[in-house]
């Protein structure tokens, strides 16, 4: 080899070594998100803010977050029948063989805040609930599409929806649920204008 061909085979090298150690610089994606995951991440209910596992993996934000509330029953599955009328779906269950417990957590959508039905093994008898515990609360669509659903159901319309905005409803351990409607007030409408408010709520 000359000595003419031997400097650019040595200049080649040294270029070729620099390039390699230079950083890789990785220029930003101007790919966009596919629509199946766009779709897979985006959330199914308003309601939904929770993770899969309810709190372990919710960010530290300087915040309380509204998880739960527990709710004591004494039959188990008219509780959750009740429930399943108004739209809940049971999201994760507990069993204890030691404390003859079964918890039942229940939501109007995966993520959303849950109602934990505690049923001890045998069932309890309950004195009526206090005062100072008001009621759920749930808003729905149609209220009077719910209201006809719960009562073809044979659930007892407590407080009809006579101003198309207000609804109460009690679950089997008297337990009141409001129901209201979503956005304006629906027009006034039969049977219900006209119907009888029934017990108390």
């Amino acid at each position: 080899m000359s000595v003419a061909a031997a400097r650019v085979s040595l200049t080649h090298s040294r270029s070729l070594s620099a390039a390699l150690c230079r950083p890789l610089i990785r220029r930003p994606s101007t790919r966009r998100p596919s629509t199946v995951t766009s779709a897979a991440m985006a959330q199914k209910s308003v309601s939904s803010y929770l993770p899969s596992d309810t709190y372990n993996s919710l960010p530290k934000d300087g915040d309380l977050t509204f998880l739960h509330t527990m709710l004591r029953v004494n039959d188990l599955d008219a509780t959750m029948d009740f429930f399943k009328a108004l739209g809940l779906q049971e999201t994760r269950r507990k069993e204890s063989e030691s404390g003859k417990f079964t918890l039942v957590f229940m939501a109007s959508a995966p993520g959303a805040p849950e109602i934990e039905l505690t049923y001890n093994w045998g069932g309890e008898d309950f004195a009526p609930p206090s005062r100072s515990m008001g009621h759920l609360a749930y808003a729905t669509d149609d209220i009077y599409a719910l209201c006809e659903s719960l009562q073809a159901k044979g659930i007892v319309i407590n407080r009809p929806p006579r101003d198309g905005k207000m609804a109460f409803v009690k679950s089997p351990d008297g337990i009141s649920v409001e129901l209201l409607q979503k956005g304006e007030p629906l027009e006034a409408s039969e049977p219900w204008a006209s119907m009888e408010n029934v017990g108390s709520w």
